[in-house]
């Protein structure tokens, strides 16, 4: 698969969570237009192309709340045929975000590339 974003995804340690449909996920890798995220809850199954979500990073206590963003992309993918466990991983592309909002997600950046989220 041929990558296309145009801006350079950080990994995100365990502790950065992501409350979004009313299920809680949390974020694989986070960049300045967008993130990926994993939800481990089967009943997440039909999601809108358009949502607002929240971030919790439980380390620094830090918080972004109601970002809209996109569905890029969304995967449904199984921990291993045997154990009969899925989850789905989903891509957002942020949406006109705020001057907050764009101030708490450079923190985060920040905080992810220095390996301290």
């Amino acid at each position: 698969m041929q990558e296309k974003r145009k801006h350079e995804r950080f990994k995100t340690p365990e502790g950065l969570l992501v409350f979004a449909c009313g299920n809680m996920g949390r974020v694989i890798d986070i960049s300045r237009k967008g993130l990926s995220l994993m939800f481990l809850d089967a009943k997440v199954n039909t999601l809108p192309t358009e949502l607002s979500f929240d971030l919790f990073c439980t380390e620094k206590l830090i918080k972004a709340r109601q970002i809209p963003g996109k569905i890029a992309w969304e995967k449904d993918e199984a921990f291993s045929a045997i154990s009969g466990i899925s989850y789905k991983t989903i891509g957002v592309q942020f949406d006109d975000l705020s001057p907050l909002q764009q101030d708490l997600l450079n923190v985060l950046l920040v905080n992810c590339i220095a390996g301290t989220a």
